[in-house]
């Protein structure tokens, strides 16, 4: 009998994105984004009859999270119209006696799975020919992963689906130079001859595509963009295994919110204005660290922070860097800034018929330091 699966992870509930200097008003926002987010994710499993919703850890963001959180999340899982298993991450990792897993086996509903322990769960007395068999996570680094329980094929409960879930590094693909997340490797995946492996922890998709056939594995990624080094818009796979032990996978855009970074040359206001109209359709969903260079004439140059207030009220959150961002030098400004007879202006003019603008900039901005 064909399965129809989602597959998440990395959600993070309970960030407080305290790593920036956002406003209170935009941690309020990312905060409430990942609930949505959560939100519209069963809202998707739902449509798409999926039976099965798979969180393959990190659902919480830390072990302490605040119990509001916990059952705000619980409260939006239990509108799944099918069977949802949840297996502890490395940021969520399981403690038996840990506040996190004891309000959660308090407050779990029948159709929440807690894939805590290392064996075989299948999973037909939810209706469903198919066995799951988790690598959970049990402190926040490891060395080693948690596939070494797994019994091969022929020990396995009986079922149509066999269905691996993990959490952890993948050799390759995954960034942990010091093997402490869990690792593992494509062919430890494929020796234990799942029929599919829902993988989390990395926060980009693997395979970085939009359709699929049969992988060894495949990791959702964040489905909500959670900082800078997030440059894809978030997403879940939805998976449809056949009675042929075959899969085929779709990554369905989930995310709310779009961080961006943005290096900008610019020569006049014009093309401060023109920057802002091209940024004006991101609207108050997208947070962008915008990078100046180039070299404005001294009047653009102080007009440049009106332009670029403007642009910030167009966003949700706008970071600026202009220390490349130079004033365009030229005898004109020279001679209104500086009498004629004084030493910065025959400096400045002797390094500006020279023809180096790195020394005249420094010099520039040196003197008009002192000057201030």
């Amino acid at each position: 009998m064909p399965l129809k699966i989602l597959h998440t992870a990395d959600l993070h509930l309970g960030m407080t994105f305290k790593n920036r200097s956002y406003p209170e008003t935009v941690r309020e926002q990312l905060i409430e984004a990942r609930f949505d987010t959560l939100a519209r994710i069963v809202g998707l499993a739902n449509t798409e009859q999926c039976a099965l919703l798979v969180i393959a850890g990190d659902l919480f963001h830390r072990p302490n999270i605040a119990a509001t959180t916990i059952t705000r999340t619980i409260n939006i899982l239990e509108r799944f119209q099918g069977c949802t298993a949840l297996l502890p991450g490395n940021h969520d990792y399981y403690d038996h006696d840990g506040p996190l897993w004891r309000a959660l086996r308090s407050e779990a509903f029948d159709e929440l799975i807690l894939l805590t322990e290392e064996h075989a769960y299948p999973l037909q007395d939810y209706g469903l020919d198919a066995v799951l068999y988790p690598a959970p996570c049990d402190k926040k680094h490891s060395s080693t992963n948690r596939l070494g329980w797994i019994d091969p094929p022929s020990e396995r409960p009986s079922a149509c689906h066999h269905i691996g879930i993990a959490h952890g590094s993948v050799q390759g693909i995954s960034p942990d130079l010091e093997d402490q997340y869990f690792p593992m490797t494509t062919a430890e995946l494929s020796a234990l001859k799942m029929q599919h492996w829902c993988l989390g922890h990395t926060h980009v998709r693997h395979p970085d595509c939009n359709e699929t056939g049969q992988q060894p594995f495949l990791i959702s990624g964040v489905p909500e963009p959670d900082g800078f080094d997030c440059r894809h818009s978030g997403y879940v796979w939805l998976t449809e295994l056949t009675d042929k032990k075959n899969s085929s996978s779709c990554a369905v855009e989930t995310g709310r919110l779009r961080f961006r970074e943005i290096e900008k040359k610019v020569y006049s206001v014009a093309d401060l204005d023109s920057l802002q109209q091209e940024l004006a359709p991101e609207g108050e969903r997208t947070l962008i660290k915008l990078k100046l260079c180039g070299a404005l004439s001294d009047t653009d140059f102080r007009a440049r922070g009106a332009r670029l207030n403007t642009l910030r009220d167009q966003l949700l959150y706008l970071e600026t860097d202009d220390s490349e961002l130079t004033v365009e030098i030229t005898p004109e400004l020279i001679a209104a800034r500086y009498p004629e007879s004084s030493f910065p202006h025959h400096l400045l003019t002797r390094l500006a018929k020279r023809g180096d603008p790195e020394a005249l900039h420094l010099a520039y901005r040196l003197a008009d330091e002192v000057k201030k």
